[in-house]
């Protein structure tokens, strides 16, 4: 059992948790922004019904006997709505003495109460939820269940918060810490805290060395204090020539027979040169434009990864500019992939835990499409962030990229210069 000497031993908990006693932290959420979002529909359901009274600043014609209705429908629904979003609260609380999770939902106060042990969980885990077109991406903090669904303890918006707030609830609660942000999970020790790739490679080295593919479109150079990983951006000089088509086209096909028509119906002038230029500013220049990079960054274009027992350093080159970004060995803590047969293994497990009839079929189904699916690249965790790149890569390069770029970050070396090249199509490297 955790007891308040222990919870003191961790040291002060990450924000946005409280300790408000000496076992107990809280985590509460709503107001803020929220609050003042729902301010304007709480005003609007309060005016519908000063409305309906017949003292608001309006008067409402009894022209319908649904009217009043109607407007007495609307006011509940924008008032109640504005009183959730501005009065809304919901707490978290982890009592480490009664080993217990409590969440408490209420306006202002806590109406409703659930409570869970903790004896039910196992771990503490790290999720990515990637978020699509209407959720941004989120990292949620879970306590992982043995006999039910898993408890979300928070869902912070960036890794590094996610990390150390997981971090921080491992020591204090005892659990083993398991990031689940990539294709292979990494557990961690709660006693040991959070090690680093480094600190990791000097306990358990690797002993599986992949097969090298026999054609890559990587090139890999390896020297005594250096990896260096080459990865063409990709892009065809074909394709921006043909997107220059278009141009072309208006230019000299649809502008001459814009012309034509506008002598014939006598327009005028101004007319005439504000519908040409609002034409050529739509579709003729950005077309221009983003051909001209796709042609340009089709040579230049390439991602350089150099690892040495300092850090990991990856250089983004586009048509136009470099951006270069340095992660600490001692910030680094993994380097792993995410493949194609990674995702579908995980949703093949899904789906079997699951004892669904259909598993079958869906397998099937999941072999089919697996060519079309591209891979998700190579994952860089360190404490603050996440980094991706080789998106599209085939499996087998990636999970060889990885062992050596792992191999470099440690200060193994086998050779004095190694390299390794496969099918690069590019100029200049």
């Amino acid at each position: 059992m955790v007891t308040p000497s222990q919870s003191d031993s961790v040291g002060a908990p990450p924000a946005p948790f409280l300790q408000i006693s000496s076992d107990k932290l809280q985590l509460k959420e709503g107001g803020g922004c929220l609050a003042l979002f729902g301010l304007p529909f709480f005003a609007a359901g309060v005016l519908m019904a000063l409305t309906l009274m017949g003292i608001g600043p309006m008067k409402v014609e009894p022209n319908n006997k649904w009217t009043p209705w109607a407007l007495g429908a609307m006011s509940v629904v924008f008032t109640t709505a504005g009183a959730v979003m501005m009065f809304g609260r919901q707490w978290l609380i982890i009592d480490v003495t009664r080993r217990c999770v409590i969440r408490q939902y209420g306006l202002l106060v806590p109406f409703r109460t659930c409570e869970r042990s903790l004896s039910e969980f196992n771990a503490l885990v790290i999720v990515h939820d990637p978020g699509d077109s209407d959720s941004p991406e989120r990292f949620p903090v879970r306590l992982r269940s043995t006999r039910a669904p898993d408890f979300v303890i928070s869902r912070p918006g960036q890794f590094g918060e996610a990390l150390a707030q997981a971090e921080y609830l491992a020591r204090l609660l005892r659990f083993p810490l398991v990031d689940t942000t990539s294709d292979h999970e990494t557990v961690m020790d709660s006693g040991k805290g959070v090690l680093t790739l480094q600190e990791r490679a000097v306990t358990t080295p690797e002993t599986v060395t992949p097969e090298r593919p026999a054609k890559m479109r990587a090139l890999v150079s390896e020297a005594t204090d250096r990896t260096t990983v080459v990865i063409p951006g990709g892009g065809s000089w074909f394709a921006g020539l043909l997107g220059l088509v278009f141009p072309v086209f208006v230019l000299f096909i649809v502008v001459p027979g814009l012309m034509r028509f506008f002598t014939r119906t006598h327009t005028p002038h101004y007319v005439q040169f504000g519908f040409l230029l609002f034409l050529t500013l739509i579709f003729v220049v950005p077309t221009i434009v983003a051909s001209v990079n796709l042609m340009v960054g089709s040579r230049r274009k390439r991602l350089t990864v150099t690892a040495t027992p300092e850090g990991l350093t990856i250089e983004q080159r586009t048509a136009w500019r470099t951006r270069s970004k340095f992660v600490s060995g001692a910030d680094l803590l993994d380097i792993d992939c995410s493949t194609v047969d990674g995702t579908l293994a995980s949703a093949k497990a899904s789906l079997k835990s699951s004892n669904s009839p259909s598993y079958g079929r869906v397998e099937r189904v999941f072999e089919m499409l697996k060519k079309y699916i591209p891979s998700k690249g190579i994952t860089v965790k360190s404490r603050r962030e996440l980094l991706t790149f080789g998106e599209g890569l085939p499996a087998g390069e990636l999970r060889f990229l990885v062992w050596t770029l792992r191999r470099a970050l440690g200060g193994h070396r086998d050779r004095l210069v190694t390299k390794v090249s496969g099918a690069f199509h590019g100029d200049g490297v």
